[in-house]
């Protein structure tokens, strides 16, 4: 029975939905970034700019197709592990992009970082956003 202030449940098939709000956030979060990469690509700094983008369309992509249902619910279905190694790959491209495209001087380390960190973010979201395993019989 839930409590007062639970949130409201909305039941997929046998796994509860409560990830979708979070996935929603994704979607806006990952979006910036992919605007902010066409921003930066338009003030001519693709060091920024193309893992930015790189990370904002893989992770709305993938976002996206978590809230739309697009990937089917069972866990470790081929599609969510095409989906998770798509997402990775991309992280992977994404910090070698920022690696290639850094310049040279002061701001290198700064544009590496900056890449080492939107890839951690994606990878991140690429193994954590997928719904956990419940226990048989938990609720």
């Amino acid at each position: 029975m839930a409590e007062h202030g639970d949130p409201p449940v909305r039941r997929e098939g046998s796994r509860l939905v409560r990830d979708v709000p979070l996935h929603v956030l994704a979607v806006v979060i990952f979006g910036l970034l992919a605007w902010s990469g066409v921003r930066g690509l338009a003030q001519d700094v693709p060091a920024l700019a193309v893992p930015s983008l790189i990370v904002g369309v893989a992770g709305a992509v993938r976002a996206l197709s978590a809230v739309t249902g697009l990937l089917p619910a069972t866990v470790g279905g081929a599609a969510r592990q095409v989906a998770r190694g798509a997402t990775l790959l991309s992280a992977v491209v994404a910090l070698a992009t920022g690696l290639v495209l850094a310049p040279d001087g002061a701001d290198r380390g700064f544009v590496i970082a900056v890449s080492a960190v939107l890839a951690a973010a994606l990878a991140a979201y690429a193994v954590l956003g997928e719904p956990g395993r419940r226990a048989a019989g938990a609720s």
